[in-house]
């Protein structure tokens, strides 16, 4: 069974959109948004998804919405403009632009159609420079409002529908994560296969754009994300680390993870208990009316107190959490969760923590004992505090 955000939830986005473009004077709404494949490579898909409820997994979208009238999305091809006549006719018409250049002079008819004063946008840092020129032309001598902000902070506040479908995504990542256990022990088994048959589960399970960094390695220095990097066999004595990531229905959802064919040493246990105890620290400060960067701060001081290297410092490290959404890093809380932010401005500009938040928690760093280490897992914050999403046994898996 497929789940989808109902149409109802989703007139009640467009409502708020609208209420906050009659506050701020603005007639009309346009944005663009990359295609759904892109995953975490891009900033503008969920952007789309938000407001019409869906996005093309192949091609860019734009979307036009009017303070009042009838809105419009502008799309690429026959496929992607069936997909959204199926999933998004609620919002409006589908026009078919063809190539960039029709989708200039569609932008550029709507204008002139509208003639409007103020102008809101979204995602115009992702366009394709051909379109660009068109858009920004069609908009000269029209005063623009970035719009970007605003959604991003409507989207922090969740509706128990988009929950659901984190929640499926959590599973999901766990399924794949057990696929990835279950087949490191199958005779012959190789890297490059175990990838294909993590993301492979993925799919049949629902997922969209199902992917795997994997590391087989007695001592892994990084991970890798391209299959030629890891076909080989499985080791006898070799970690299976991994992360998943994917989305269903547009959601995100992630789990990370440590394997270990052989016996494990007395170090890499207690490392990986010390990866726990981090991630607890996190999810222990998700409390709502508190501040979104104390999460950061928690897990950030717990891999301070047990990795011998400084963040920069660090062969391999990446960001140890980070919001999940419509995106893979939730625009509205990336800069409050991110390690390098500038803390000067935690007061000033920083986002509160509320019920719905869904936070990825994967500390990681680096050892000269053991090489890399690393644990993710997803966190949902309720009225009392937060629970784990994902619920894929942590600590060491015993393969």
């Amino acid at each position: 069974m497929t789940h989808e955000i109902p149409v109802e939830v989703l007139r009640k986005r467009l409502d708020r959109v609208r209420g906050w473009m009659a506050e701020q004077d603005v007639d009309v709404l346009i944005g663009y948004g990359a295609p759904g494949w892109m995953g975490s490579r891009t900033l503008t898909a969920g952007y789309v998804r938000y407001l019409t409820g869906w996005t093309s997994s192949g091609l860019p979208a734009m979307v036009v919405l009017p303070r009042e009238g009838t809105a419009s999305i502008i799309t690429m091809g026959p496929h992607d403009t069936r997909a959204f006549e199926l999933r998004s006719s609620w919002f409006g018409d589908i026009e078919r632009a063809g190539a960039a250049t029709g989708w200039g002079k569609t932008v550029s008819d709507h204008v002139r159609r509208l003639a409007p004063g103020r102008v809101a946008t979204f995602g115009f840092g992702e366009v394709p420079y051909p379109l660009a020129v068109d858009l920004y032309a069609a908009l000269d001598g029209h005063p623009q409002v970035d719009a970007e902000p605003t959604l991003d902070a409507m989207r922090l506040v969740r509706d128990p529908e988009e929950i659901e479908m984190h929640r499926i995504g959590a599973g999901i990542s766990d399924a794949m994560i057990q696929a990835a256990m279950a087949g490191a022990v199958a005779d012959g088994m190789t890297g490059d296969r175990l990838m294909a048959t993590i993301e492979n589960t993925g799919r049949l399970l629902g997922a969209g754009t199902p992917g795997t960094w994997l590391t087989l390695d007695e001592h892994p220095v990084t991970t890798y994300m391209e299959a030629m990097e890891i076909a080989k066999p499985v080791g006898p004595n070799d970690r299976v680390q991994l992360g998943t990531n994917l989305s269903y229905q547009g959601y995100f959802a992630q789990g990370l993870r440590i394997g270990v064919r052989g016996k494990p040493s007395a170090k890499l246990r207690e490392y990986a208990e010390h990866l726990i105890e981090i991630q607890d620290a996190g999810l222990a400060a998700m409390v709502p009316g508190a501040k979104l960067h104390t999460v950061s701060d928690a897990i950030e001081s717990g891999i301070d107190k047990f990795c011998p290297y400084e963040r920069d410092k660090d062969p391999f490290r990446f960001q140890s959490c980070h919001g999940l959404g419509l995106n893979y890093v939730e625009p509205g809380m990336a800069r409050d969760l991110n390690a390098r932010r500038d803390k000067s401005r935690d007061g000033e500009d920083g986002v509160t923590i509320v019920e719905g938040m869904v936070i990825e928690v994967h500390p990681n760093f680096t050892t000269p004992e053991v090489g890399h280490v690393c644990a993710g897992d997803m966190a949902l914050v309720t009225s009392t505090g937060a629970e784990w999403l994902t619920k894929f046994p942590r600590g060491l898996f015993q393969l």
